[in-house]
């Protein structure tokens, strides 16, 4: 199995073009990969973040990446995406993963959004160019 980008240390800004769920362990989240890949989908373009480690890399207020950052995390605050950066950095410190999947047209989204779902991924949302779409499955 290939395996995704695991707290990668990078800035992780706008997720365009990502389905993203969250799930409550790695375990979880690695048989959404298999499941995923067995669906086609490339994991070294999937990144997850994990527990404690992966909230300081999300960074969800840019207080590590400098000024630019600090100002970028500040303009997301007034838009879902903010909601989004605060229910995955609180996930995220409490142990739990968030799983950003690619995905380029409306099928691999919903055969994404399909496999997170049947591997227990819960707040899962789709990323797009102006818009994030929310998939119901209950909140965190």
């Amino acid at each position: 199995m290939g395996q995704p980008r695991k707290n990668k240390d990078r800035f992780y800004l706008y997720p365009m073009q990502r389905v993203v769920a969250v799930f409550s362990d790695e375990k979880q989240a690695y048989a959404a990969c298999r499941q995923l890949e067995a669906e086609g989908f490339n994991l070294s373009s999937v990144h997850l973040l994990s527990g404690p480690e992966g909230a300081r890399l999300l960074d969800a207020h840019g207080a590590r990446r400098g000024v630019v950052a600090r100002i970028t995390r500040f303009l997301q605050q007034g838009a879902y995406e903010g909601k989004a950066l605060e229910v995955h950095a609180a996930a995220l410190r409490r142990g739990e993963c968030v799983l950003y999947v690619p995905t380029r047209n409306r099928e691999r989204i919903h055969r994404a959004v399909d496999v997170l779902r049947g591997n227990n991924g819960r707040w899962i949302i789709h990323f797009r160019r102006w818009a994030i779409e929310q998939f119901p499955n209950g909140a965190p």
